[in-house]
């Protein structure tokens, strides 16, 4: 009687197993079926996941150059870290220039392609992004900011996370809307993660990678740029939180020196972003050999950082360390004027062939509400299409 009763039992156990696991594949089909919103969303909680991750290995990675090269503790900020040995602040950024120029040239008899970044991935290619040259640009990035160059991480976070997300969304057969929506949400994720500012992550992957705000963008950019912050923060703690101390109640009168504050760091962003423009072009028409250039912008950012360290790397410390001292304007100024022209140094070389007409021109028509221009437009403008992803 047992028996029976048992060969029922596994029965019974065995049809509800067969008919979880239809439920469970009838599941998985509509979910990542082209076009479900839920399948996009899972995809985007895993993109910011993956996002979180790659902004704290690589900011891992940095440190623990810093550490290396410039003998100061992993838990230290290379910018707000006094350095006696002055050699040693000049020549770190020529060395990595050098390399720099080495790589340059390896990558130039190599491949011959350009490399595609996630604005211009998203405004000509449907999204598709190389994972391969991701991960050149993200070492390139590593080299440039471990060696004490001015430059920030963010483009190394932002492109290989988009290498990331055009590689998950391929393998998944994304329509192209769909794949643009998710290389969005690597940026929201990168970003978000990067400055522990989930907000200003969505902001910006709207802004600059989707060109417009929709309600199908909305839930995956939040999800990944949430999920990307937490992720980050439970990997590297507080690293990317910025203590601000106590700033008491806000009252109205507040908010026009706020909004005055805002309006000038804008135009100050502008005026540095022409700067570093202007730079480039002068470099490009100089006689100067492109593989030359890194070390020479590295001397530059040496010299300056025999005057003060905080030109050096991203800034962050220098950046805390600024909040906690009492400076005068004169000097934060000065500090300030300092670091800009460390920027616009040409101390790395970034291969990023961006045709910026037609991306303008994309992300005004979508901002428009139309459709993207028809395919061949890029014969006709100067730059064929193709697809970037190929080969990666």
């Amino acid at each position: 009687m047992s028996s029976v009763a048992f060969f029922t039992l596994s029965r019974k156990t065995s049809s509800l197993s067969r008919t979880a696991q239809a439920r469970v594949k009838l599941f998985r089909k509509k979910a990542f079926a082209r076009g479900s919103e839920i399948g996009l969303i899972i995809c985007a909680a895993l993109v910011g996941i993956a996002s979180g991750c790659v902004v704290s290995a690589m900011s891992w990675i940095s440190k623990a150059l810093h550490s290396l090269l410039f003998g100061i503790s992993h838990d230290e900020w290379l910018s707000a870290s006094p350095i006696d040995n002055e050699l040693l602040v000049l020549m770190a950024p020529v060395a990595g220039g050098a390399i720099m120029g080495i790589v340059f040239l390896i990558l130039r008899k190599r491949r011959n392609r350009p490399i595609v970044d996630p604005i211009e991935a998203n405004a000509l290619y449907g999204g598709r992004i190389s994972l391969t040259d991701s991960i050149i640009v993200a070492a390139q990035n590593l080299i440039s900011n471990g060696f004490g160059a001015s430059v920030g991480l963010e483009a190394g976070y932002t492109q290989l996370s988009s290498g990331i997300a055009s590689k998950l969304g391929t393998k998944l057969t994304f329509r192209r809307e769909d794949q643009r929506i998710l290389i969005g949400c690597r940026a929201a994720g990168a970003i978000a993660a990067a400055f522990n500012a989930p907000l200003t992550g969505s902001f910006y992957a709207f802004e600059l990678i989707i060109g417009t705000y929709s309600t199908v963008a909305l839930a995956p950019a939040a999800v990944a740029a949430i999920l990307a912050t937490l992720v980050a923060r439970a990997l590297s703690g507080n690293t990317f939180l910025i203590e601000v101390g106590n700033i008491g109640a806000i009252a109205p009168r507040d908010f026009l020196p706020a909004v005055l504050l805002g309006a000038l760091c804008a135009m100050l962003g502008i005026v540095i972003m022409k700067a570093v423009t202007f730079t480039k072009q002068v470099a490009r028409k100089s006689s100067i050999h492109q593989a030359l250039r890194p070390a020479l912008g590295g001397g530059i950012v040496g010299l300056l950082a025999m005057v003060t360290p905080q030109v050096l790397s991203a800034g962050h410390g220098a950046l805390h360390l600024n909040f906690e001292t009492q400076n005068t304007l004169t000097t934060l100024a000065i500090i300030f004027l300092l670091k800009a022209i460390a920027s616009a140094a040409p101390s790395r070389i970034r291969p990023m062939s961006c045709n910026n007409t037609r991306v303008a021109s994309c992300l005004r028509t979508r901002r428009l509400g139309g459709k993207d221009p028809e395919p061949g437009l890029g014969g006709r403008i100067g730059q064929p299409d193709r697809d970037p992803s190929a080969n990666s």
